[in-house]
């Protein structure tokens, strides 16, 4: 019963002393003190507040103020006050969380940046992707392609590791929007891809560079004799890579009217 009583909100206590007062019947706060072995005075402040709560009730014998729990119905009409002033706080927490989100963005901590040097690391690079689109319940990522991935790096085959990525996507759900830029010195134009197995197709031609976009993370990683990949949590860093991934396909869905 205390435990109930503490998760409507009482404490220890008040839990203790709300039973004692229920157990005994009307009875003055120095017996109901003797009852639970607390000061009086202690025992009376909470039966007061008690009361003022509507748990309990109060009348005057023989020149004593007793407390009782008039009827189990206070109990219960104490529960539908405590979830009507909960709704309450829920109606205004959606009415000023614009403001709290704004007042949050005021003050953005630095980003959080994490390297990933080496093969072995990459690894660790992949999986996070996945972890951080579950975390924030994704159900498509963006990747942003410069070529694509090397055939070996550091004597290491790359095509388990992106094997192994693609079928945690689809194990995951977790769909892909993914643009490359082509070219040979330059990258000299972008086109969409529309499998994640295209991208894996294409010749690296020097070096691949690929952006992935996770909700608020933003991971990088270069494909060269040694790979390093990048993540930086940030939500103004990744709404920028947002915002140019979404101008780079505005500017594909123009040049691809005007071809036609």
């Amino acid at each position: 019963m205390e435990t109930f009583f503490e998760k409507l909100g009482l404490d220890p206590k008040e839990s203790k002393i709300l039973i004692c007062a229920i157990h005994l019947g009307a009875q003055p706060a120095s017996v109901i003190a003797q009852y639970v072995k607390m000061d009086r005075t202690t025992v009376y402040r909470i039966l007061k507040s008690l009361y003022s709560r509507g748990l309990l009730a109060r009348s005057n014998r023989k020149g004593a103020t007793v407390f009782y729990l008039e009827k189990l119905s206070d109990i219960e009409h104490h529960i539908q006050k405590e979830r009507d002033r909960f709704n309450e706080l829920m109606d205004e927490f959606h009415a000023i969380s614009p403001r709290l989100k704004a007042l949050k963005s005021v003050f953005q901590a630095a980003p959080s940046i994490q390297i990933y040097d080496g093969f072995e690391k990459l690894q660790d690079l992949y999986r996070d992707i996945i972890v951080r689109a579950k975390e924030q319940n994704l159900l498509q990522i963006r990747i942003l392609g410069s070529n694509t991935f090397s055939q070996k790096l550091e004597q290491q085959e790359m095509g388990s590791l992106i094997e192994n990525f693609q079928k945690d996507l689809k194990k995951n759900l977790i769909e892909t929007d993914i643009l490359i830029a082509q070219g040979n010195l330059t990258r000299e134009w972008l086109t969409h891809l529309r499998t994640f197995g295209e991208l894996a197709s294409l010749p690296a031609a020097g070096g691949a560079t690929n952006v992935i976009l996770v909700g608020e993370s933003v991971f990088m990683v270069s494909f060269r004799e040694f790979p390093v990949g990048l993540r930086i949590e940030h939500p103004d860093v990744a709404q920028t890579m947002h915002f140019l991934f979404d101008v780079a396909n505005k500017y594909i869905q123009v040049k691809s009217q005007f071809s036609k």
